[in-house]
């Protein structure tokens, strides 16, 4: 019976000997006492171990940047009804630590952030038209994570940065769509063709101004003066044949000489 006591003895005070937590890198740890003090904040604990006696307990908090993906249905301006993924960037402000484990817990995203960014993404986008989301989008960013931080302004957390990633349509809005921009690429073809069409008209009214232009100063170059100077040059040159005769009128229509030929065709 004494042997049995003293093992029951040993067994326990090993047991409050080896009694320890360990906090894992990026998180730091809170000691819980269930049977004196509560939560304990006068230590925050960093990475490594723990020891403390066994009934008690460190709770652990993960500190770093957490990134939580949201997919959330919205209703834009224009009454279109369609899903977003959005993220948000966050972690608990680490000197405040012991006032969100109060407070809140360590389901802080799920009862406080999450509730609060669904409402937030869907009111700020409610203010635009769906057509209009992918180009401002970096204004719908800052504008939920102006929204988010003064929400949660006091509530032990920091957000570090917004981002939408995803514009989902429905199957009909992105068919109304690739239409419309099928429409839109037509007419701008259309329009190019024109332009082009409208181009070789004009390059065609030029050439003709300019036969005509050059037409006109022949027709001008040719008075009767110089068409009798040039008859006079051709008569000079059949003078000089001898096989060719010719009698030559000295005047004619437009006071032209007229050249005949007296040879029989053969």
């Amino acid at each position: 019976m004494k042997i049995i006591m003293r093992l029951s003895v040993a067994f326990i005070l090993s047991s409050i000997i080896i009694g320890c937590s360990t906090i894992q890198p990026g998180n730091l740890g809170i000691m819980w006492r269930p049977w004196s003090s509560g939560l304990d904040g006068e230590t925050i604990y960093k990475d490594g171990i723990v020891w403390h006696w066994p009934w008690n307990d460190a709770l652990e908090y993960d500190t770093q940047w957490k990134d939580y993906d949201e997919e959330v249905d919205i209703l834009t301006s224009d009454d279109l009804h369609m899903a977003v993924t959005v993220s948000v960037i966050l972690r608990p402000i680490l000197n405040e630590l012991y006032l969100l484990a109060v407070e809140v817990g360590p389901d802080y995203y799920e009862r406080l952030v999450k509730p609060e960014f669904f409402t937030i993404t869907r009111n700020v986008m409610a203010n635009y038209i769906h057509t209009d989301l992918p180009e401002n989008s970096p204004k719908i960013e800052s504008e939920i994570l102006n929204s988010l931080r003064k929400r949660l302004e006091g509530k032990h957390i920091e957000i570090d940065n917004i981002t939408l990633d995803h514009i989902m349509y429905s199957p009909l809005v992105t068919k109304a769509s690739d239409k419309k921009l099928a429409t839109k690429q037509l007419l701008e073809q259309r329009e190019y063709d024109a332009g082009i069409a409208e181009k070789d008209a004009e390059i065609q009214r030029i050439r003709a101004r300019g036969q005509r232009d050059a037409q006109a100063i022949i027709d001008e170059g040719l008075t009767k003066k110089y068409l009798q100077f040039k008859s006079l040059e051709v008569q000079e040159a059949l003078s000089k044949s001898r096989n060719a005769k010719f009698f030559f009128v000295p005047l004619g229509k437009d006071g032209i000489p007229i050249i005949i030929s007296t040879e029989e065709d053969k």
